[in-house]
């Protein structure tokens, strides 16, 4: 009898073991799925950025040139046409930015001001990320924001999303003429 305890213990050692491993298997690859995210995100927001200043005339003084990437279409759809080729999907509320964006501001101590570019008011086409604009209080110089979620689906027993974990970036500092 004493044999059959010690071996069932086993077992439940083994099967708890595996269990951690894996969990920490499948939490590794939901934040590296998410680290990707934000990093392509970052980088065509920055290729935007460069083709667009590029065209630009310093020395001539006309602004139809715009150099900000959300206020065209196309950089959008670009973002969201990656993140849908790289399987990267989670609808997340403005709710949950704000939250998120939150925790950044309060490491800042006021210091930055931040305005929300993506998503603004509507959730339906968005990918999983916010994107927010960030400038210091005394200047006109600014960098964006964005913040993709790591996340859990285990679609199969009906849990929808078990937890949300920020992931946060920032794009190198854009200067006004």
């Amino acid at each position: 009898m004493k044999d059959a305890v010690g071996s069932s213990l086993l077992v439940y050692l083994v099967i708890i073991i595996v269990g951690i491993v894996g969990a920490c298997v499948i939490a590794s690859s939901a934040y590296s799925k998410a680290y990707k995210a934000k990093t392509n995100i970052i980088s065509i927001i920055d290729r935007y950025y460069l083709v667009n200043t590029d065209t630009k005339d310093v020395d001539d003084n006309t602004t139809d040139i715009i150099a900000d990437c959300f206020s065209d279409e196309t950089c959008k759809t670009t973002i969201n046409q990656t993140l849908d080729n790289m399987g990267y999907h989670m609808k997340v509320d403005t709710k949950t930015c704000d939250s998120a964006i939150n925790k950044k501001i309060k490491s800042d101590d006021g210091k930055k001001n931040y305005e929300s570019v993506y998503p603004k008011v509507d959730a339906e086409s968005n990918y999983g990320y916010c994107i927010y604009k960030v400038s210091e209080r005394d200047s006109s110089n600014y960098y964006y924001t964005v913040i993709t979620f790591s996340h859990l689906n285990i679609n199969v027993l009906g849990i929808g999303t078990l937890f949300k974990t920020p992931v946060y970036g920032e794009t190198r500092v854009y200067y006004d003429y």
